[in-house]
């Protein structure tokens, strides 16, 4: 079966490359779905939804069944085509973050925007951005209630996997949604990294909880 990438905002083509060969070497099939959100339509859900559609019958031209991966962004865009599709069969959401962050989470984002060592999920370290960047921004703030609201409507195996310490991911209410909802289910990697997939000490037990969940 194939698996659908759908990358978050500030991943390059190197960590996708590395991302691909973990899946390789792994005997899983890996096919990326977004290389750049840019020209993606920022305010008519219809009409993102009709542009995500496209480029997943790009990435799966004989419409044969599909696994989601996504991370961070990209798991608002997967969750919205996996509301449509009866083609995906299972989800891996890597630190997606969708949904509702309590107070306390909102107040260490807000204070974490002025510390210059915080990991960025949008990879931005400077207040100078990108066009690109900026209507990716835009992109991901749109489509945030909408996958809170998608979510709702997916039934299929979803697994969620963030690291411990990775402020920017919305813990308590990811609980809520798993325990109200039987088919997610959350393993947590001992990191900070907004993709523990990508990193050398956790790398390996994120592929292993993909792997798994794949079966």
């Amino acid at each position: 079966m194939n698996n659908l990438y759908f990358k978050g905002l500030s991943t390059d083509n190197q960590e996708l490359e590395k991302i691909r060969s973990m899946f390789k070497e792994n005997d899983l099939r890996f096919t990326n779905v977004f290389y750049s959100y840019e020209g993606l339509p920022l305010f008519s859900k219809e009409k993102l939804n009709a542009a995500i559609d496209d480029e997943v019958r790009r990435s799966n031209p004989i419409g044969q069944d599909v696994n989601i991966i996504c991370h961070s962004m990209g798991c608002n865009l997967g969750i919205l085509n996996a509301e449509k599709s009866s083609k995906v069969k299972k989800m891996i959401l890597i630190s997606p973050e969708f949904g509702e962050y309590s107070k306390k989470e909102k107040r260490i984002i807000e204070e974490a925007k002025t510390h210059p060592s915080i990991q960025r999920p949008f990879g931005e370290k400077s207040k100078k951005i990108s066009g690109e960047t900026a209507k990716s921004i835009i992109l991901f703030n749109r489509t945030k209630p909408w996958a809170t609201l998608a979510l709702e409507r997916v039934n299929v195996p979803i697994l969620i996997i963030y690291s411990k310490d990775d402020i920017f991911i919305p813990k308590e209410y990811l609980h809520r949604l798993a325990n109200r909802k039987d088919n997610v289910e959350i393993e947590i990697i001992n990191s900070k990294l907004h993709n523990p997939l990508t990193s050398i000490d956790h790398g390996s037990k994120t592929m292993s909880l993909i792997k798994n969940h794949l079966r």
